[in-house]
């Protein structure tokens, strides 16, 4: 069984969450740790056991690692990443692959370049309306794609720390980045279930005048105005999509649904709508999705998720004509709330599968049992997870990929299509919401197989 040693560049905030999860994978035999701030650096080398530490990214990329995941600033993950590449560093991303289209173009260059694999952790594929809506899209279900909605609503007020914590006194000419820069957990909704792409879009913008001040031109590093935006895309399939990026914004629970949710109640007095038990974190971010088909639909809010499927006649358009069968046609929904329902399920003899006797009994907490825990590593179930439980099935799968050598479902053609939209969407929020195209970075060859046969790109 090939081992791999993994380097783990930004360990202050969010990269902090993926260090035991790494370690524990059993195709992974040792871990790297780097970070610009020593303390930190030491603070999280003794946390974890960690022997080997570098005081920079260019360090680590001379190391012996065979991969590297990146988890620092977002404005630094294209040049950061296509450094590591052209260091012979296998790369995992965090969100998003670039903030420019030169920066994305170049990112695709390299890794045709060089071969090797890189993956975005788009944690919105992996969430459990992902896998449900792909699951009745390639059933059928749904019929051809329509439309689709992606939210991303996250406040600023939670956003201000980890800002401060990452940027220093700067900070605020960083925190005001444009919504859309960091549109790919919405268009992913979309995009990680059709594979198609984006091709034009238009976006309108909400000028921020909050007393804080981040959203000034003056101020701005990107000279962005825009605290929350809204694009209208149309997609290559002949559908439509709506994506909503807001920073500004009375609304997030992280997409998930609350068994003990009271409506009317206070969030500041109800500790299980805002702490995810299984990561201790609060829960700040929503991200929602909503998918039209021909034939169904998936529609999502924070109370409960619906599927609907339209429901012809036997005989419908062989002896029945469409212009006859009005009376005939119904309409049927399907409460699925339970798909974003975390808080637990006991392997049993029915749901085991090919997981190890060994499990019977034993308790999953963190993910959905829609997700596909039967590909997680058993060493994975008591780990903490996060983001609807995608976390370990981001890691699983780069791993996975790196030692099988094949193309991970949020590979860099995919990462592009999820990026580029957003970055478009915003300069054409600068123009006043001119209708604008969306540039196709193509697609893979096939050189690599996928690794999953049934996630491969259309044009």
């Amino acid at each position: 069984m090939k081992k791999l040693k993994i380097g783990i560049a930004g360990v202050h905030g969010f990269g902090k969450a993926f260090i035991e999860l790494f370690q524990k994978h059993p195709n992974v035999e040792e871990v790297y740790l780097a970070d610009l701030n020593a303390d930190i650096l030491a603070q999280r080398a003794k946390e974890f056991g960690v022997k080997t530490t570098f005081t920079s990214l260019e360090e680590m990329c001379n190391s012996d690692c065979d991969g590297i995941a990146i988890y620092t600033q977002r404005w630094l993950h294209g040049p950061q990443a296509v450094h590591a590449l052209k260091s012979g560093k296998h790369v995992y991303c965090a969100v998003p692959a670039a903030i420019s289209l030169e920066e994305l173009n170049k990112l695709v260059e390299t890794v045709k370049q060089t071969g090797l694999i890189y993956m975005m952790g788009e944690t919105s594929y992996y969430r459990p309306q992902s896998f449900f809506c792909r699951q009745k899209f390639q059933e059928g279900a749904l019929g051809k794609f329509v439309y689709g909605e992606g939210n991303y609503y996250h406040d600023m007020s939670h956003f201000y720390q980890s800002y401060m914590r990452s940027n220093g006194a700067e900070w605020k000419s960083k925190a005001s980045g444009p919504p859309m820069h960091y549109a790919t957990h919405s268009t992913a909704f979309v995009l990680g279930v059709t594979f198609r792409r984006m091709t034009e879009v238009s976006c309108f913008g909400y000028s921020d005048n909050h007393p804080d001040g981040i959203f000034d031109a003056k101020l701005s590093e990107w000279g962005n105005v825009f605290s929350n935006q809204s694009a209208l895309m149309r997609t290559s399939d002949g559908g439509m999509a709506r994506i909503n990026e807001f920073r500004r914004v009375g609304g997030g629970m992280d997409g998930r649904i609350f068994p003990n949710l009271n409506v009317g109640a206070k969030a500041t007095g109800d500790g299980h709508l805002l702490v995810d038990q299984y990561t201790n974190n609060k829960v700040t971010g929503d991200g929602r999705m909503t998918l039209v088909g021909t034939d169904g639909s998936y529609n999502e809010q924070v109370g409960a998720s619906i599927f609907t499927r339209l429901v012809m006649p036997e005989g419908y358009l062989d002896n029945i004509p469409f212009d006859k069968a009005h009376e005939l046609v119904d309409i049927t929904a399907e409460d699925v709330s339970h798909i974003r329902d975390f808080e637990g399920f006991e392997l049993t003899e029915e749901n085991l599968g090919d997981i190890p006797k060994s499990c019977l009994g034993k308790k999953i907490v963190g993910i959905s049992q829609i997700q596909p825990y039967h590909q997680l590593p058993v060493e994975f179930f008591d780990l903490k997870n996060g983001h609807a439980g995608t976390h370990v099935f981001l890691v699983n799968d780069f791993v996975r990929s790196v030692v099988q050598n094949k193309l991970p479902q949020n590979n860099v053609w995919q990462a592009a299509r999820y990026t580029a939209p957003g970055i478009v969407a915003h300069e054409s929020c600068k123009r006043g919401g001119e209708l604008m195209k969306i540039p196709d970075f193509g697609m893979p060859d096939d050189s690599r197989a996928p690794l999953d046969p049934n996630a491969v790109l259309m044009p």
